[in-house]
C-alpha cells in the first residue's frame, strides 16, 4: 500500500496547481455574436452598398472600432467608432449607424454573400457573410440631420404634431432612460402597419448605433464603456419613419459621461 502516497501526493498536487492556473487568467473577452447580415446596393451610388447586421452583446461593454470587407475597395462606419452597452442586442440599421462598402468588386447578384470582419476593442475580430438582397433607396432623414438614410414623414395640416422630452438617470452600472410625449401614442400593435397621424414608437440610438425600439416611455441600457456618449429617441410611424415638424424632426438628445 506504500506506493500509493507519491500517487495521492501527486493528485492533489495537480490539482492545486489547476485552481491556481484558473485563479491566474485573465477575464475572458467579452461575448459578442453577428447575426441576420445583409447587404443592399444603395441606389444612386453605383459601387455603393449597406451592410445591416444584429449584434448580441452577452458581455461587458465593448466598443466597435472598425470593418474590413475583401469584396470592397473601402469599408466605413458611417458614424465612426461606436459603444456598445453591456448586455445589449443594437443593430447597424438603415435608420441609424451602417457599414457602408465602395467600390463592391464584381456584378452584384441577388442572394450573393459578401465577407465582412467587425474588430471589436474587446471581443476582437468577428466575421460574417452579409447576403445581397434588392438595393435600398436613400430617404430625406440626412436633409433634416437624422441618422441612416432612412425616410420621414411630413407632419400635415389638422395632423398631431407630436413633441418629445428626454430625461437619463443612472441605475446600478446601467442607464434608465424616460421619454414624455405629446400628441403622441405609443402603439407596439400596429408596429409595420400603416401610418396613422400621431401614433408610432420609438427609436433609441446611442451616438447613433441603433438599440432598440421604444414601444413604451421607458427603456434601461446596460454598463457603457469611458467615454462621452450622445443619446438620442426619435419618434417614428407605424411604418418606421421618422416624424417631421415642419423643418424639424421630432427627436430629444441626452449627454452621459462615463469615467
Amino acid at each position: 500500500m506504500k506506493p500509493a502516497k507519491p500517487l495521492i501526493t501527486l493528485i492533489f498536487l495537480g490539482l492545486v496547481a489547476a485552481g491556481a492556473y484558473v485563479l491566474l487568467q485573465p477575464d475572458p473577452p467579452g461575448k459578442i455574436t453577428l447575426e441576420n447580415a445583409t447587404a443592399a446596393p444603395i441606389v444612386g451610388e453605383p459601387g455603393a452598398v449597406g451592410v445591416f447586421l444584429h449584434i448580441d452583446n452577452e458581455g461587458p461593454p465593448d466598443r466597435l472600432t472598425s470593418v474590413q470587407s475583401a469584396s470592397a475597395r473601402q469599408a466605413t462606419l458611417s458614424n465612426g467608432s461606436l459603444a456598445i452597452p453591456a448586455q445589449s442586442t443594437p443593430a447597424l440599421a438603415g435608420d441609424g449607424a451602417f457599414v457602408r462598402l465602395d467600390g463592391v468588386t464584381g456584378e452584384l447578384q441577388d442572394g450573393q454573400l459578401i465577407p465582412l470582419t467587425l474588430s471589436f476593442e474587446n471581443a476582437g475580430e468577428l466575421s460574417i457573410q452579409a447576403r445581397l438582397v434588392a438595393p435600398k433607396q436613400t430617404g430625406q432623414a440626412k436633409d433634416f440631420g437624422l441618422f441612416g438614410i432612412g425616410d420621414i414623414c411630413l407632419v400635415g395640416d389638422g395632423e398631431p404634431a407630436p413633441e418629445i422630452s428626454l430625461a437619463v438617470r443612472q441605475d446600478g452600472d446601467g442607464w434608465q432612460v424616460t421619454v414624455e410625449t405629446v400628441d403622441f401614442s405609443f402603439e407596439k400593435d400596429m408596429a409595420d402597419g400603416p401610418h396613422v397621424p400621431g401614433t408610432g414608437h420609438g427609436h433609441l440610438y446611442l451616438n447613433g448605433l441603433k438599440l432598440q425600439r421604444l414601444y413604451s416611455d421607458t427603456a434601461l441600457i446596460g454598463a457603457l464603456p469611458q467615454g462621452t456618449h450622445t443619446l438620442t429617441v426619435t419618434l417614428n410611424t407605424n411604418d418606421h419613419r421618422a416624424y417631421v415638424v415642419g423643418d424639424r424632426p421630432v427627436t430629444a438628445e441626452a449627454v452621459i459621461e462615463v469615467r
